[in-house]
């Protein structure tokens, strides 16, 4: 996946949109960016080695006891070093500890021979092919690799003749005899059956030597029949043909209609255009050519008698379809998938793609919320139930969850349908709640179900400096004091509802709090929806829209524990005109809130002109502050950068709760300046404004202006007017 760095825009039309901006520390990944496509497990080891080794296992088992165990064997054949079977060889030890041995060691000597010859051919082969070789250096094996050729090619022995010729073309391959090889294959290679596993191994050293011999063309079918695709593109491109991704594919699939590396080739292909590159773009119409091609390719291999699993190739098809916006296509062909023979693990993959589809498509009411309920319960049983310690380790110890990379196909895939498509057509249908419980879910069901939460503690050493400490606790019991949430204040869900305003905030918590459906229970439950956390974000909404009544509800019911935990704090008070520092209470915004609810219901109370003006300045400064000095009071974060995460989340200098709040603080102090009737008290505004030439020029004989004229260095003026801007 593409590495950029992306934001969340305020605005409806770009609130899941990707924009480009510089790098801060690092990448952050936007939900639309997560590869869906999935026909092979890339986490997992390469499947043909696997499965030829588990085929020899088990043909080796046929040639011994089947009461031996292939895990025995496995260690014996693949994983004993040479020296220790030359011991058992010299002793002929009857009582190994591995069966295998013992039985070829006592009943079966003849085994025990070729077993030794391939590894000798192993061991010699191992030494020459490192690039620190040199033809005069000794290599102590009990025989050299022409002796082994000779010995493998004299045995006749018809149980072990295809094993024997194995061994002869590896030792030939090394030795550089080219034509050898060839000639082996032409004259008895080529005879075995086309499914015996020898002669499936020996493929690729023929290729390979035909390429050596010049013959490149020749060796195409051997690469196609093995799944080479990364051999056909290579050699095809040092001749005269131009011969695609496709078109290599398209080969591989004539000759081996299932190979295993077809699945690795198709996803790594289909990937690159699921997610295009948006540093290189490429040439439109030569992919539209490519993809018609792999679309015509994926129909006719999905029809195909041979292929084992037609619903991967019509569920190919029908991908390729959705990526050209073709809905109605794609549906038909993820018809005929969901019909067609499968495995459960292709099976898996259409029905995410379904999911997605409806996301894409289906209209926002009750019959496909229905729907969606239906899904997402099956999309978080699979999030559950394919939970590994690798994936456990990453969501509490590593960053990649934080930073929204990928990690997890299942978490990946709800965030990618919920996030980029159902969330954005949620706030569309004015459906602000819902969009909000599945953003909820989207970004922190994850981090439930593996049950912890890894935060940064701020403690202090010896020296009195402070030093972050990581530590992983439980989602649900943090302990608040001293902690940096790195989390909970940078995903989705936050900047969804710190943008959607405090009437859609205060909405949500209610109806966390009251859930009136089976839908809003379950979303509910896989979301962080803890009171403190919903309740401190809905005051702090209620303090940037000025509705100082409703914070004082909210924020009263935020614990003094939790009040730690917010990641800002009061660094001066929201009440002085000047910068003066505070002791940074913890309930910080309980006070300002308190304190400005109390200043609303005096004035509303207050007649006498004077103290009314007075308390129209304090108001004024206190809501200025909350959007400058004092920000913390309404926001989370300030700055380009928060914690490694989005980069310039929001222009919270324009937004309309700002420009309100600063537009009436202006306004107040100038009702309030115009409303004085007593020099002393206007004086006394002034001064608390820093209007120092004012308070002298206008009112020179009272205590204030006294003050001023006799400290000419503070006569700099800071006009009234000015208050309520930066």
């Amino acid at each position: 996946m593409k590495r950029s760095i992306r934001f969340l825009a305020v605005s409806l039309a770009a609130l899941f949109t990707s924009h480009e901006v510089a790098a801060c520390w690092e990448p952050w990944y936007a939900p639309e960016e997560y590869y869906m496509y999935r026909v092979y497990e890339s986490d997992s080891a390469d499947p043909s080695p696997l499965r030829e080794d588990e085929e020899n296992c088990r043909e080796w088992q046929r040639l011994t006891s089947p009461d031996i165990p292939t895990a025995d064997i496995y260690q014996a054949v693949y994983k004993m070093p040479l020296e220790e079977l030359e011991r058992v060889e010299t002793h002929r030890m009857g009582k190994h500890d591995n069966p295998f041995v013992a039985w070829i060691a006592q009943r079966d000597t003849a085994l025990l021979d070729f077993l030794l010859l391939a590894k000798t051919n192993e061991y010699i082969r191992l030494k020459r092919n490192s690039r620190w070789y040199y033809p005069s250096m000794k290599i102590g094996a009990r025989m050299t690799l022409e002796e082994v050729a000779e010995h493998a090619l004299s045995n006749r022995e018809p149980r072990l003749r295809d094993r024997y010729l194995l061994q002869a073309v590896r030792a030939l391959f090394t030795l550089g005899r080219y034509e050898s090889c060839i000639d082996l294959w032409e004259s008895e290679v080529s005879r075995l059956p086309a499914d015996n596993l020898m002669r499936r191994l020996i493929e690729p050293y023929i290729a390979g030597a035909e390429v050596r011999t010049g013959q490149a063309e020749k060796a195409l079918p051997y690469f196609a029949r093995t799944g080479d695709v990364g051999s056909i593109l290579f050699y095809t491109g040092q001749g005269s043909k131009n011969v695609s991704t496709v078109d290599a594919l398209s080969l591989v699939c004539q000759y081996a209609p299932n190979s295993p590396y077809i699945t690795q080739t198709l996803q790594s292909y289909i990937r690159s255009l699921e997610v295009p590159d948006t540093f290189y773009p490429c040439d439109t119409a030569a992919i539209r050519a490519e993809k018609a091609k792999l679309h015509d390719l994926s129909m006719k291999m999905a029809r195909n008698k041979e292929t084992e699993v037609p619903a991967m190739w019509y569920y190919t098809a029908a991908f390729l379809s959705g990526l050209d916006g073709e809905t109605s296509q794609a549906y038909r062909l993820l018809r005929l998938a969901e019909r067609a023979r499968s495995n459960p693990f292709i099976d898996a993959s259409i029905k995410v793609f379904r999911i997605y589809l409806d996301a894409r498509t289906q209209p926002c009411n009750r019959a496909y919320e229905r729907r969606l309920f239906q899904q997402l319960e099956w999309l978080d049983k699979q999030i559950v139930n394919h939970l590994t310690d690798p994936v456990r380790d990453e969501t509490t110890h590593g960053y990649k969850l934080i930073r929204c990379a990928s990690f997890y196909y299942w978490n990946d895939m709800m965030r990618r349908i919920v996030l980029s498509e159902v969330c954005p057509r949620m706030l569309q249908a004015d459906q602000t709640t819902r969009a909000l419980q599945l953003a909820n879910m989207a970004d922190n069901r994850l981090l439930g179900v593996v049950g912890k939460q890894e935060v940064t503690l701020v403690t202090t050493d010896e020296n009195g400096d402070s030093r972050f400490v990581q530590q992983v606790l439980p989602l649900d019991k943090y302990r608040y004091s001293g902690e940096f949430n790195a989390f909970d204040y940078s995903n989705h869900f936050f900047e969804m509802i710190d943008s959607l305003g405090t009437d859609a905030a205060i909405a949500y918590v209610r109806r966390v709090q009251r859930p009136q459906t089976a839908f809003d229970r379950f979303l509910n439950a896989r979301g962080y929806t803890g009171n403190d956390y919903l309740n401190d974000i809905a005051g702090t909404q209620c303090l940037r829209a000025m509705r100082y009544g409703e914070a004082i509800g909210y924020l009263g019911a935020v614990s003094e524990a939790y009040k730690r935990h917010l990641n800002v704090e009061a660094k001066y008070d929201p009440f002085a005109v000047r910068a003066t520092s505070t002791e940074n209470p913890a309930d910080f915004k309980f006070a300002f809130a308190r304190e400005m609810h109390s200043l609303e219901q005096n004035l509303q109370t207050t007649r006498e002109p004077n103290r009314k003006a007075r308390l129209m300045v304090r108001y004024a400064i206190g809501l200025r502050n909350s959007f400058d000095r004092c920000w913390s009071l309404t926001q989370y974060y300030r700055g380009s950068c928060y914690w490694g995460q989005v980069c310039e989340k929001r222009d919270w200098e324009n937004d309309r709760y700002t420009r309100a709040a600063l537009a009436r603080a202006e306004a107040l102090v100038r009702q309030a300046t115009a409303l004085v009737t007593d020099d002393e008290t206007g004086a006394d505004i002034h001064y608390t404004l820093c209007n120092f030439r004012t308070v002298a020029r206008r009112y020179p004989h009272t205590q204030k202006g006294k003050l001023v004229r006799g400290h000419c260095d503070h006569l700099a003026d800071y006009h009234a007017e000015k208050v309520g801007r930066r």
